[in-house]
């Protein structure tokens, strides 16, 4: 929803109308349409530089890690993401710390999802999508319903939490402490950075910082 003259966040998530009853507010999401568009460029400037780097890999004769490559540029190609504004929306939060609140200048978009009751695989892993949450379960019980494809990180994956926070999780065996997903919360598997061509090392940071921007679903 579209909200225009609303002067802190405060009187946005507390006093708004539009925003009573029964919001998930770990899931919200609040971003000003300029940085949505900004945020979307930087999608399709990640999907073409996944692009260029599966042409290049298949001139190489990389076929396989190209295929990992174009099935990542699939998932991420069906993200909706925004230039959201990293700050909690909780009204609770707001109210009992005002070092929360904040001014509020022009247009905003706000993003509500229900509550989800899971959470999502993605990156160089098949298959790929949702799976249902289950509570106490460490990251390696929905790691082990998946296989790595060619060029897969096996040391360490990423939790993106439903507020838009990154985790760096060890997975291997000789690394593995116990680290629990929240619902709507997404586990990235990137790319090793030994299958990366050295001007494409960067590439699992770029999609991390990406997918900060996701909305829940």
């Amino acid at each position: 929803m579209t909200l225009e003259n609303v002067p802190t966040l405060e009187s946005l998530v507390v006093n708004n109308p539009a925003l009573q009853g029964k919001i998930w507010w770990q899931g919200a999401a609040i971003a000003k349409p300029d940085a949505n568009r900004l945020q979307q460029q930087k999608q399709q400037q990640l999907l073409a530089r996944l692009t260029s780097l599966s042409t290049l890999l298949r001139q190489e004769g990389e076929s396989s890690l190209a295929a990992t490559v174009e099935n990542v540029h699939a998932q991420l190609a069906e993200l909706k993401v925004v230039g959201r504004l990293f700050v909690p929306l909780d009204p609770d939060m707001i109210q009992l710390d005002p070092v929360l609140d904040r001014r509020l200048l022009g247009e905003y978009q706000v993003y509500v999802t229900p509550e989800p009751s899971n959470v999502r695989l993605l990156g160089a892993l098949a298959p790929h999508g949702k799976r249902n949450f289950l509570p106490g379960k460490d990251v390696s019980y929905y790691l082990s319903e998946v296989q790595p494809l060619d060029g897969a990180e096996h040391d360490i994956a990423w939790i993106i939490t439903p507020q838009g926070e990154s985790q760096r999780v060890p997975i291997a065996y000789w690394n593995r402490l116990h680290n629990e997903m929240t619902p709507g919360s997404l586990l990235f598997l990137g790319f090793a950075a030994s299958a990366l061509p050295e001007d494409f090392k960067d590439i699992n940071e770029q999609i991390i910082s990406l997918l900060t921007h996701r909305i829940p679903d």
